[in-house]
Protein backbone atom coordinates (compact mmCIF):
# COMPACT_ATOMS: atom_id res chain seq x y z
CA UNK A 1 0.00 0.00 0.00
CA UNK A 2 1.19 3.16 -1.12
CA UNK A 3 -1.06 5.61 -0.56
CA UNK A 4 -1.49 8.75 1.79
CA UNK A 5 -2.01 7.99 5.40
CA UNK A 6 -0.69 9.67 8.34
CA UNK A 7 -0.71 13.96 8.45
CA UNK A 8 -3.87 15.22 7.67
CA UNK A 9 -5.00 18.79 7.03
CA UNK A 10 -8.52 19.57 8.03
CA UNK A 11 -10.59 22.24 9.35
CA UNK A 12 -11.18 21.91 13.25
CA UNK A 13 -13.16 24.25 15.84
CA UNK A 14 -11.11 24.32 19.09
CA UNK A 15 -14.05 25.14 20.87
CA UNK A 16 -17.79 25.95 21.44
CA UNK A 17 -17.43 29.00 19.84
CA UNK A 18 -17.56 26.98 16.11
CA UNK A 19 -15.14 28.64 14.55
CA UNK A 20 -13.05 27.09 12.01
CA UNK A 21 -9.43 27.10 11.12
CA UNK A 22 -6.42 24.54 9.82
CA UNK A 23 -5.68 21.77 11.84
CA UNK A 24 -3.16 19.11 11.13
CA UNK A 25 -4.13 15.33 12.74
CA UNK A 26 -3.18 11.87 12.30
CA UNK A 27 -5.50 9.19 10.75
CA UNK A 28 -5.57 6.00 12.01
CA UNK A 29 -3.09 3.99 8.82
CA UNK A 30 -5.42 1.90 6.32
CA UNK A 31 -6.12 -1.63 7.78
CA UNK A 32 -6.74 -4.70 5.55
CA UNK A 33 -10.82 -4.28 5.22
CA UNK A 34 -10.30 -0.15 4.76
CA UNK A 35 -10.09 2.16 1.75
CA UNK A 36 -8.32 5.76 2.01
CA UNK A 37 -9.86 8.71 0.21
CA UNK A 38 -8.74 11.78 -1.26
CA UNK A 39 -11.73 14.20 -0.35
CA UNK A 40 -12.94 16.51 -2.84
CA UNK A 41 -16.31 17.47 -1.56
CA UNK A 42 -18.24 17.58 1.80
CA UNK A 43 -21.65 18.35 2.56
CA UNK A 44 -22.41 20.71 5.64
CA UNK A 45 -25.79 20.57 7.50
CA UNK A 46 -26.96 21.25 10.80
CA UNK A 47 -25.00 18.25 12.62
CA UNK A 48 -21.81 19.69 11.74
CA UNK A 49 -23.12 22.94 13.61
CA UNK A 50 -24.24 21.01 16.17
CA UNK A 51 -21.27 19.41 17.19
CA UNK A 52 -18.48 22.11 16.80
CA UNK A 53 -21.05 24.18 18.65
CA UNK A 54 -20.81 21.13 21.60
CA UNK A 55 -25.16 21.79 21.35
CA UNK A 56 -25.43 18.00 22.34
CA UNK A 57 -22.86 18.27 25.05
CA UNK A 58 -20.45 15.43 23.90
CA UNK A 59 -18.14 17.63 21.47
CA UNK A 60 -14.18 16.77 21.73
CA UNK A 61 -12.86 19.34 20.89
CA UNK A 62 -10.44 19.85 18.03
CA UNK A 63 -13.54 18.44 16.39
CA UNK A 64 -13.17 18.58 12.22
CA UNK A 65 -16.95 18.26 10.97
CA UNK A 66 -18.33 16.87 7.87
CA UNK A 67 -20.01 13.67 6.87
CA UNK A 68 -21.54 13.42 3.31
CA UNK A 69 -18.58 12.60 2.10
CA UNK A 70 -17.23 12.07 -1.47
CA UNK A 71 -13.66 11.09 -2.84
CA UNK A 72 -11.31 9.14 -4.97
CA UNK A 73 -9.81 6.13 -3.68
CA UNK A 74 -6.02 6.62 -2.96
CA UNK A 75 -5.27 3.49 -1.23
CA UNK A 76 -6.55 0.18 -0.30
CA UNK A 77 -6.05 -2.60 2.84
CA UNK A 78 -5.21 -6.13 1.43
CA UNK A 79 -8.28 -7.71 1.71
CA UNK A 80 -9.95 -4.94 -0.21
CA UNK A 81 -12.39 -6.76 -3.85
CA UNK A 82 -15.18 -3.81 -3.72
CA UNK A 83 -12.59 -0.73 -4.70
CA UNK A 84 -9.15 0.51 -6.53
CA UNK A 85 -7.40 2.94 -6.78
CA UNK A 86 -9.14 5.72 -8.58
CA UNK A 87 -12.55 4.17 -7.91
CA UNK A 88 -14.98 7.33 -7.10
CA UNK A 89 -16.39 6.59 -3.61
CA UNK A 90 -19.15 8.32 -1.34
CA UNK A 91 -19.12 7.79 2.35
CA UNK A 92 -22.41 8.37 5.02
CA UNK A 93 -22.41 9.34 8.50
CA UNK A 94 -20.45 6.31 9.59
CA UNK A 95 -16.62 5.17 9.17
CA UNK A 96 -16.78 1.76 10.78
CA UNK A 97 -18.59 -0.43 13.12
CA UNK A 98 -17.69 -4.01 15.31
CA UNK A 99 -18.70 -6.08 11.82
CA UNK A 100 -19.32 -8.75 14.47
CA UNK A 101 -23.29 -8.39 16.04
CA UNK A 102 -26.01 -9.80 14.12
CA UNK A 103 -27.01 -5.97 12.94
CA UNK A 104 -23.40 -6.06 11.12
CA UNK A 105 -23.89 -9.02 9.67
CA UNK A 106 -27.18 -8.36 8.27
CA UNK A 107 -25.55 -5.27 6.90
CA UNK A 108 -27.19 -3.26 9.11
CA UNK A 109 -24.27 -1.64 10.71
CA UNK A 110 -26.49 1.86 11.61
CA UNK A 111 -28.04 -0.66 14.50
CA UNK A 112 -24.57 -2.07 15.60
CA UNK A 113 -25.29 -3.49 19.18
CA UNK A 114 -21.57 -2.18 20.25
CA UNK A 115 -21.99 1.41 18.39
CA UNK A 116 -21.50 2.52 15.27
CA UNK A 117 -18.26 4.42 14.42
CA UNK A 118 -19.60 8.12 13.59
CA UNK A 119 -17.84 10.21 10.50
CA UNK A 120 -16.50 13.00 13.10
CA UNK A 121 -16.26 12.77 17.05
CA UNK A 122 -16.64 8.93 17.76
CA UNK A 123 -14.00 6.55 18.87
CA UNK A 124 -12.63 4.60 16.13
CA UNK A 125 -11.15 0.97 16.59
CA UNK A 126 -7.93 2.40 17.18
CA UNK A 127 -8.79 4.04 20.06
CA UNK A 128 -8.68 7.73 18.63
CA UNK A 129 -11.59 10.31 17.97
CA UNK A 130 -12.92 10.61 14.27
CA UNK A 131 -12.51 13.63 12.28
CA UNK A 132 -14.58 14.67 9.69
CA UNK A 133 -14.51 15.55 6.17
CA UNK A 134 -13.32 18.97 6.52
CA UNK A 135 -10.11 17.55 5.62
CA UNK A 136 -7.87 16.29 2.49
CA UNK A 137 -8.23 12.67 3.08
CA UNK A 138 -9.88 9.98 5.00
CA UNK A 139 -10.11 6.17 6.21
CA UNK A 140 -13.27 4.09 5.93
CA UNK A 141 -14.00 0.45 6.98
CA UNK A 142 -14.85 -1.28 3.07
CA UNK A 143 -18.56 -1.76 4.13
CA UNK A 144 -18.82 2.18 5.24
CA UNK A 145 -18.26 3.32 1.63
CA UNK A 146 -20.45 3.42 -1.58
CA UNK A 147 -19.02 3.16 -5.08
CA UNK A 148 -20.13 6.11 -7.21
CA UNK A 149 -20.54 5.71 -11.10
CA UNK A 150 -18.21 7.67 -13.04
CA UNK A 151 -20.58 10.32 -14.89
CA UNK A 152 -22.28 11.43 -11.33
CA UNK A 153 -21.51 15.14 -10.25
CA UNK A 154 -19.70 14.78 -6.93
CA UNK A 155 -21.29 18.15 -5.40
CA UNK A 156 -24.30 16.85 -5.92
CA UNK A 157 -23.68 13.53 -3.82
CA UNK A 158 -22.26 15.46 -1.22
Amino acid sequence: MDGETGSCLGWAARDPSGVLSPHRFNRRVVGDDDVSLRITHCGVCFADYSWTRNKMGDSNYPLVPGHEIVGIVTEVGSNIKRFKIGDHVGVGTYVNSCRDCQYCNEKQEVHCSKGSVFTFNGLDSDGTITKGGYSSYIVVHERQGFLLLRFIKFRGVS
